[in-house]
């Protein structure tokens, strides 16, 4: 299942290393909507044209499908990547150049895996997964209903929350079931995912993923709050196993929320959004 595979890509891969861009981005990249929450764009890496990202604010550093690496001659060396249950082996390399519509990068850090395993929920092949080492140098704002990604300045959003960082991934703060809590900010995710002991009898679902194995049980939540917004009753996923030591509680996903729209401005500290 997707949203289960989904956290290895959270990429809690917490080691982030940061380029700056050339000039302020501006201009709009349109994108393919799957299953009503993932974004996949087109873009290039080094000379290898017409590449299937996927653009996930969960994930940082970059990945890069193994394939792709291959095609790249990229140098590679071995490293752990840290993942709700435990760690796994990838690889470390620098991409030299990443483009997808106006946003360009040079010299890029990322990670290499086998990202194969989203042939068996995608119509596409994923040659890479984007996340906000690449992306959030400058503000951008994603459209679910127009499916269009504009970067530079946008109008004020409906509602705004303070946007934190955490390892170079983007946090918010909440209130579940009026409890203070950190939520990872997470467009690749499928549903809100919390790292707590869950209340209740839930059941127990062991579930088996190409990169690891966890545990989870589905629970409604009796409120969640993001700011001055008040999302009612939720259905979530508490993760038990080696989620303790995280910067955040768990991940929330803009798009199964019910966010038409949703803007990252770090450099403020700022995230919008519309219902």
């Amino acid at each position: 299942m997707l949203s289960r595979n989904r956290l290895l890509l959270f990429a809690v891969f917490l080691a982030c290393s940061v380029a700056a861009f050339a000039k302020p981005t501006e201009g709009t990249l349109r994108f393919n909507l799957y299953r009503g929450y993932l974004v996949v764009v087109r873009g290039s890496a080094g000379p290898v044209k017409g590449l299937n990202f996927l653009l996930d604010t969960g994930t940082n550093p970059t990945m890069l499908d193994v394939g792709l690496a291959a095609k790249l001659h990229l140098d590679r060396t071995p490293a752990n990547v840290r993942v709700v249950g435990g760690n796994v082996q990838a690889e470390r390399a620098v991409a030299p150049k990443l483009a997808l519509g106006p946003v360009e990068k040079m010299n890029v850090p990322v990670f290499v895996a086998d990202l194969s395993f989203f042939q068996q929920a995608l119509p596409v092949p994923i040659d890479g997964v984007i996340g906000l080492d690449t992306l959030g140098d400058n503000p951008f704002l994603i459209d679910y209903d127009s499916r269009e990604i504009h970067f530079g300045a946008f109008p004020v959003m409906p509602n705004s929350i303070s946007l934190g960082e955490a390892g170079g991934l983007a946090v918010v703060s909440a209130e579940v079931n009026n409890i203070p809590r950190r939520l990872l900010v997470d467009t690749g995710a499928s549903a809100l995912t919390l790292f707590a002991p869950s209340d209740g009898g839930a059941k127990n679902v062991k579930v088996s993923q190409p990169i690891g194995t966890f545990v989870h049980k589905d629970v409604t939540l009796h409120s969640l709050r993001l700011g001055t917004t008040d999302f009612g009753r939720e259905q979530a996923s508490v993760v038990t196993g080696e989620w303790q030591g995280y910067a955040f509680d768990g991940l929330v996903s803009p798009a199964m929320l019910g966010m038409r729209k949703v803007s990252f401005d770090l450099g403020r500290g700022v995230m919008g959004f519309s219902l």
